[in-house]
């Protein structure tokens, strides 16, 4: 095959394919030059009930397949179930590993020409593929079977203050409605809240084909609000003729490509979360937050109403600090941001002059080559020396990863358990995956833990939150996996996060009200 250059182009005219809808596959052969060959008809094999309705012969050998894709075929409405649903090959099933390890979705087609060259004989095979080219770059992607409708929802996320307020202020609630339909339609969206909630009514919206609409709602949660979290689904139906006995198609699934793979979707329900707790924030808090990468903190802290103003490596160097309140280094910033290191004096230095710096989890290797804390503190210290020839014994991460791990107040009176929030045993109730990772294990006594935890059958570890007096400010570093509590809305997380900001603010001032999480997501979709 490769002296002949043989090789089969198998091309979708698109990567989305709607249920009852048709699209079309060229299959192109190919072989070098002057090279004669005996080519057998191009066969497509197809997941069962497809049909090719229509082939029809171009230039050169190639043909194209007009196929039609079942009408009843139906998704999970599940969003965890549906990177893992495909439909398969026919005859495939006994052949093919489970979706859910496969790295990527299995093809929905594949091509398939016999050819004889010189008394041998050869199968070429393609998988079928679509071709989404931009100005700079080109992507292959799988077709793969999508809802003829999905949504997204601005903001995913809204925080509720519960304050002593009788009348709770509405928010507002963006739909962007994609159809991935060719063929003209109309959908009734609208958002299903929970019980003595207000939304405004449905609207009707009609598509051309392929394209995006947005809808616009109001929500109001009821005056006698209480803690917890409260989902407002959004839906998109369509409209069916009642005379053709058929029932309306409901869909609920928010569909976005993968940031890091975006040749791949990302299935979630098409929801907003309402968060309803109790939290004292400082007015007018401003905080300087210095990322590596993509954090969800950032738009945590702003649905708190706190300013926060990402500090890139100009205004890192450059900027006058002394307008935060609290500047805070994102998990592994000092491994992933290379200007970091050589600007830590001055993080120092604002710290000393009053600010709060507070540090996130930093791994071993990183962190404990360097002397980025004011005073000596150490991750994972080296282990030690082995005796009578017995090998040395490896230090376990210092990591709690029982989320529902007991934690223990080692000063239960310091004032950042204390302000502006109270600290209680039942903030840590409600956590997601772990408590922490890279705590310290080792630090100078000029440093006070604040808390002590351990997984089951481990010793206690004490340096999940250490800090210290840093001059006329505080210093401040934690291995509490805040970064996944907070997008979880978990209320306790939110409230000592606060009170680890505020270590500097002198008193407690007024709370802010509600605000919601501004989303770009809704911006970006194709």
């Amino acid at each position: 095959m490769l002296v002949a250059g043989l090789r089969i182009d198998a091309i979708a005219d698109r990567s989305e394919l709607v249920p009852g809808e048709t699209f079309t596959v060229r299959v192109d052969p190919h072989h070098r030059d002057g090279i004669k060959t005996e080519s057998r008809k191009i066969s497509l094999a197809l997941p069962q009930d497809w049909n090719i309705v229509k082939e029809e012969p171009e230039p050169n050998g190639a043909i194209r397949f007009t196929i039609s894709v079942p009408q009843d075929l139906r998704f999970p409405q599940n969003a965890s179930e549906w990177p893992i649903w495909s439909p398969r090959i026919a005859g495939d099933g006994q052949n093919l590993p489970s979706p859910a390890l496969l790295a990527e979705p299995q093809p929905l087609g594949i091509a398939t020409q016999d050819v004889t060259f010189n008394g041998y004989s050869f199968s070429a095979i393609s998988p079928v593929t679509s071709i989404r080219a931009t100005s700079t770059r080109a992507d292959r992607i799988p077709p793969r079977v999508v809802p003829a409708f999905t949504i997204a929802v601005e903001p995913d996320q809204v925080i509720d203050v519960l304050a002593k307020t009788v009348s709770r202020k509405p928010f507002e609630v963006l739909l962007r409605i994609h159809s991935y339909a060719t063929e003209p339609g109309k959908v009734t969206v609208g958002l299903d809240a929970p019980r003595l909630w207000k939304v405004t009514a449905p609207v009707t919206l009609s598509f051309a084909g392929v394209g995006d609409q947005f809808a616009r709602f109001q929500v109001t949660p009821p005056a006698n609000l209480a803690t917890g979290n409260y989902k407002i689904s959004a839906h998109a139906n369509t409209a069916v003729d009642p005379a053709s006995g058929a029932k309306d198609d409901k869909f609920m699934l928010s569909l976005e490509p993968l940031s890091t793979m975006p040749t791949l979707l990302w299935a979630e329900p098409a929801r907003c979360v309402v968060h309803a707790f109790s939290i004292n924030v400082p007015q007018n808090l401003r905080v300087g937050y210095i990322t590596a990468e993509s954090e969800p903190i950032p738009d945590a802290l702003r649905m708190l109403g706190i300013q926060v103003d990402l500090l890139d490596a100009q205004a890192l160097a450059f900027s006058d600090l002394s307008k935060f309140n609290a500047i805070v280094v994102g998990v592994r910033a000092y491994e992933l941001r290379p200007d970091l290191p050589g600007a830590n004096q001055r993080l120092l230095d604002y710290a000393s002059n009053g600010g709060t710096l507070l540090v996130q989890y930093q791994r071993d290797f990183a962190w404990d080559r360097s002397s980025f804390a004011p005073y000596p503190a150490l991750i994972s210290p080296p282990a030690p020396s082995a005796r009578d020839g017995a090998s040395s014994t490896p230090r376990p991460l210092p990591r709690i990863t029982d989320e529902k791990s007991p934690v223990k107040f080692l000063k239960p009176n310091d004032s950042l358990l204390n302000r502006p929030n109270k600290i209680a045993q039942s903030d840590f109730k409600g956590w997601v995956q772990e408590r922490g990772l890279y705590f310290w294990t080792q630090f100078d006594p000029k440093y006070t833990p604040l808390l002590a935890m351990n997984d089951p059958g481990e010793p206690e570890q004490n340096g999940a939150i250490v800090y210290a007096h840093y001059g006329k400010g505080f210093y401040v570093y934690t291995g509490i996996a805040f970064f996944r509590q907070l997008p979880e809305g978990v209320p306790g997380a939110y409230r000592l996060f606060v009170n680890l900001l505020s270590a500097s603010r002198p008193r407690l001032e007024q709370p802010s009200t509600r605000t919601s999480l501004p989303r770009r997501r809704i911006e970006h979709h194709r």
